[in-house]
């Protein structure tokens, strides 16, 4: 009873404040919903105004308050402690919000079409968000990682065009080292030095995209095709090419990873949705 008498005490002084807590509470709420049901977008503005209703529910603890990008008076024995909140809060804003873009990009990336488009709609609209709404928050870690999955995405078709024309190249070598020695094979010796030559042509990696996050695919594919095809010409007489235009690409990929952070155009968006469904069967 006494209970009782004490909370209705309490509510009669604090029921903005009360309701302030129920609504952040249920906006929190629904932006775990939003999230499950894949409205990312939708999440985060939800979840900003749940992070607002919370501060309004003990704006009493300040003199003067503008918004969610904080420039408020505080009072002097409160003033560390909210300090702190707000660093905590921001930063778990921080680590929401990497969650929800890197498992957009990650997921289900096996043997299914890559929605690049998609990806970075999402990525810029939770910026714009979090910029709406006063949050500083460094991003450029997202960003790279994006960026390590954006290029595998438009390099992997190239790669495997590159992979193939090599191994035929390799193929035609064998076959002139089984005419060359015969079988039983007439000369061991001169057999064991043009198979040392035949095993030093070089092929792309055969598992590229740890590789990818800390080096230049694209260029590394582009010098082995070189001594790939310099080595097949000089110990076998044997040409492999392939379209101009693997070549153009690789190239201009292996420029965009030297000039990292991507700048992201439509023209690269729709190459890389042209490619993602040969990567991802890859990966």
């Amino acid at each position: 009873m006494e209970t009782a008498k004490t909370f209705g005490k309490w509510l009669s002084v604090n029921w903005e404040r009360g309701l302030f807590v129920i609504a952040g509470l249920t906006l929190l709420g629904s932006s775990i919903y939003l999230v499950y049901t894949d409205k990312v977008t939708e999440a985060a503005v939800v979840f900003g105004l749940g992070f607002l209703s919370f501060i309004y529910a003990n704006v009493a603890r300040f003199k003067r308050f503008k918004g969610l990008g904080f420039e408020a008076e505080l009072w002097e024995d409160k003033q560390k402690e909210a300090a702190d909140l707000i660093e905590r809060l921001r930063e778990v804003v921080s680590i929401y919000t990497r969650e929800v873009i890197l498992g957009k990009v990650t997921a289900g990336r096996w043997g299914t079409k890559t929605d690049w488009q998609s990806h970075w709609k999402l990525y810029d609209d939770l910026v714009t968000q979090h910029e709406v709404l006063g949050q500083k928050i460094d991003f450029s870690g997202v960003k790279k990682v994006m960026d390590d999955y954006f290029l595998f995405d438009m390099s992997t078709p190239e790669i495997s065009k590159v992979r193939e024309a090599i191994r035929n190249g390799k193929a035609k070598a064998k076959q002139k080292m089984d005419e060359e020695f015969g079988s039983p094979i007439r000369d061991a010796d001169g057999y064991g030095k043009r198979l040392a030559e035949y095993r030093n042509i070089p092929e792309p990696l055969g598992d590229p995209f740890q590789f990818s996050t800390r080096n230049d695919l694209a260029g590394n594919t582009l010098k082995i095709w070189e001594e790939a095809q310099d080595r097949l010409k000089r110990g076998f007489e044997v040409a492999v090419q392939v379209d101009p235009t693997v070549i153009e690409r690789l190239e201009a990929l292996s420029k965009l990873y030297h000039s990292r952070p991507v700048n992201v155009t439509e023209e690269l968006i729709a190459w890389g949705m042209l490619t993602s469904n040969a990567a991802g069967a890859v990966l």
